[in-house]
């Protein structure tokens, strides 16, 4: 039947809007730039290897060139038993092993190559001696097993060069599609490679139909190379060949590799919404690659939805989207995985993920994560240390609940584990934000102790430590901290040391209570309670605030006999309340060299300070010194507005009568005529004076 014109009108061009008269001719693909290879180079990537330079020739030319073997015409032959197999491709999440040996063997091979005669030619390294002797047959059909199963470029080398170099076997398109899906080695594969083969076929007169442009999707899936990519995509739109399942997941994976992760999102959508289902090792590549760029909001969506379509994620993924999601402090991530796998039992971290899915929950207030994990760890027979329970007491106390801990800070002091300071910090630091009064807390802890609890001594300094905290703004606070100081014994068990100490008279010194200071120093020498740096440094502020210096300088000169010195911000405080006092004390306090800051100790390190002490004690606290006479005179007078001058009254009014009515609080509460050392039961005061040891 005589064959019809093709009439190409606009009818046509409506119709088929991407037809071109281009597809009458032979098929081509401009996947390679430059000048091409010369016709003597043709089927160059047999012998030469997938990275060589300069590449060898396959043509019979170059083979009687190298070898001195003319080869026979029509060797083409292939035999009966091969069968060519493309039903499955090895899929790039799993080539992704090795990386870059090729380079080196290819070139060894070339120089044996070159270097060998008709007589003396060596075998290419590598080439196992069973398969110079195996039939064409078995060498296609095991060259097609082996880019099936395990792609290798050495392996796929090897074999090529046995049939098209030593037998003369003519390179035939499936050869080709051999060597492009070995270059998915994650080890020596190359995408140049792919478009130096794509562009040979082309040359040769090969067809690049719709298997080769895919098996050349698959090279690249592992080796990213966007522009090929999208050349090989739009060839495959040009002549109307649709993109397989597999190809689909080719193009996510490169997008995968080259961080293009919204579009490969976008590409998933697509293959969602055409009912493709995506394969898991795709999935768990996209997972692991976002989770390195800390995408814990797509992560754990793609997780979610993994789930919820049935399918399977193996556990080394579970373990380590939990671990960095844990690591980064991704609440939703690492309580999503830890519920589905962990709470199950599926799965079982290590105790460090278990400490920072503890570290999440703190920092997140989620009380019931903290407890599933304290009970992993519990049936896990790993005992919980002291930031276990710090962690669980912050968890508790960040959602609101304060009385639970303290629970756990009492099932800590039960487990033998002695409480630090930053024990309580989490809820000292909640009471002061929420304003919580020191009497409701001190409340909390009777309760636990009318359920049996042994209330540890570090509970009930908190709650004074919120006294001090709060007496810097409400001076009649220092009532409640002494009346919680008197109910201290018959709570704790353990006697009140230097911290407690410490904590009250901080709380006199920001309320500026200074008989409410001396009562609590009175009792500390009572109890025989030792002081430290901090406590001389409470002492020494305070009665620089009264303006008694000198009972300040000898607190000074008690701290400097313990080998102790103030700290810094005691240091600039003293120096601060000193400045502008003539008294001989203050002036000695003032530049004392432990007291002045480190730019007049330098400048002053050639004078002798007890020189210097003692030319200021000789003078009468009504005159400074000479040098010092003109530090203190007194500027201009500062005018000040009407208003200023009657807001200063008012605060003055303030201040008197709160002076007033903290006298006649102390005369109504009666702790001034309270005996020192009265809190400790007669009985256990004898057997301490009875004990050897007194």
């Amino acid at each position: 039947m005589p064959r019809q014109t093709l009439i190409v009108d606009g009818l046509w061009y409506c119709l088929c809007p991407s037809f071109s008269l281009n597809a009458f001719k032979r098929p081509r693909i401009p996947l390679i730039k430059g000048k091409r290879a010369a016709k003597p180079g043709q089927y160059s990537a047999f012998l030469a290897g997938p990275v060589s330079t300069p590449r060898k020739c396959l043509s019979s030319a170059s083979i009687r060139k190298i070898d001195g073997i003319d080869p026979p015409e029509g060797d083409g032959a292939l035999g009966d038993g091969y069968s060519e197999s493309m039903d499955q491709q090895k899929t790039p999440g799993q080539l992704d092993e090795n990386h870059n040996k090729l380079r080196l063997d290819a070139g060894e091979s070339l120089k044996e190559e070159n270097s060998g005669t008709e007589g003396t030619r060596k075998r290419p390294p590598g080439v196992p001696k069973t398969l110079e002797h195996k039939p064409t047959a078995f060498l296609e059909q095991k060259l097609q097993e082996l880019t099936t199963s395990a792609p290798r470029v050495l392996s796929t080398s090897q074999i090529l060069r046995i049939l098209i170099r030593d037998r003369h076997v003519r390179p035939e398109v499936r050869h080709y599609r051999a060597l492009l899906r070995a270059n998915s080695d994650a080890e020596r594969g190359s995408p140049e490679v792919v478009r130096h083969l794509l562009a040979e076929m082309e040359a040769n007169g090969f067809t690049l139909d719709s298997g080769t442009l895919h098996t050349a999707l698959q090279a690249i899936a592992v080796h990213p190379d966007y522009l090929l990519r999208q050349e090989l995509v739009r060839t495959l739109r040009d002549r109307w060949l649709p993109l397989s399942p597999d190809g689909w997941h080719y193009v996510v994976a490169g997008l995968v590799r080259e961080h293009q992760f919204e579009l490969a999102l976008d590409h998933i959508a697509h293959m969602e919404r055409k009912d493709m289902p995506v394969e898991g090792w795709l999935h768990s590549m996209l997972i692991y690659y976002l989770c390195e760029f800390e995408e814990f909001d797509e992560v754990v969506r793609l997780i979610r939805s993994r789930v919820d379509q049935g399918y399977d994620m193996t556990t080394d993924l579970w373990l380590y989207v939990l671990d960095v999601a844990s690591a980064a402090v991704h609440h939703e991530t690492t309580r999503f995985v830890w519920d589905q796998m962990v709470e199950l039992r599926y799965l079982y971290p290590s105790y460090g993920v278990c400490s920072n899915v503890l570290t999440v929950a703190s920092r997140t207030g989620d009380t019931e994560l903290a407890a599933s994990v304290a009970r992993f760890l519990t049936e896990s027979d790993v005992p919980l240390s002291l930031e276990d329970y710090e962690k669980i007491t912050e968890a508790h106390v960040i959602s609101g609940n304060l009385y639970t801990g303290f629970q756990v800070l009492c099932e800590m002091h039960k487990a033998k584990i002695a409480l630090e300071s930053s024990s309580t910090a989490a809820i000292l630091t909640y009471m002061i934000q929420s304003r919580t009064s020191p009497r409701e807390a001190w409340s909390m802890l009777k309760q636990l102790k009318a359920l049996k609890y042994e209330i540890p001594l570090r509970c009930a300094l908190v709650v004074l430590e919120m006294c001090e905290h709060e007496a810097i703004n409400d001076p009649f606070v220092v009532d409640d901290g002494l009346a919680l100081y008197k109910q201290l014994y018959a709570l704790c068990l353990e006697k009140a040391d230097v911290s407690v100490y410490n904590s009250l008279i901080g709380m006199c010194r920001r309320a500026k209570n200074t008989d409410a200071g001396m009562f609590v120093v009175k009792e500390m020498a009572t109890l025989g309670v030792v002081p430290n740096a901090t406590t001389f440094e409470h002492l020494i502020i305070m009665c620089l605030d009264a303006g008694n210096f000198e009972s300040a300088y000898m607190y000074f000169q008690d701290l400097l006999a313990r080998d102790a010195s103030p700290s810094e911000d005691a240091r600039a405080e003293i120096r601060d309340l000193c400045t502008g006092s003539s008294d001989q004390y203050a002036v000695q306090l003032r530049y004392h060299p432990q007291i002045r800051d480190a730019l007049v100790r330098r400048q002053t390190d050639d004078f002798d300070p007890t020189r210097v002490r003692a030319g200021l004690i000789k003078k009468v606290p009504s005159d400074s010194p000479p040098e010092y006479a003109n530090r203190f005179r007194q500027g201009p007078r500062k005018l000040i507005t009407k208003e200023e001058r009657r807001a200063e009254s008012k605060e003055k009014r303030k201040q008197k009568r709160r002076r007033l009515a903290i006298a006649r609080a102390r005369e109504e509460e009666g702790w001034e005529d309270y005996e020192p050392g009265g809190l400790i039961p007669e009985d256990q005061v004898k057997a301490d004076a009875n004990s050897p040891s007194s």
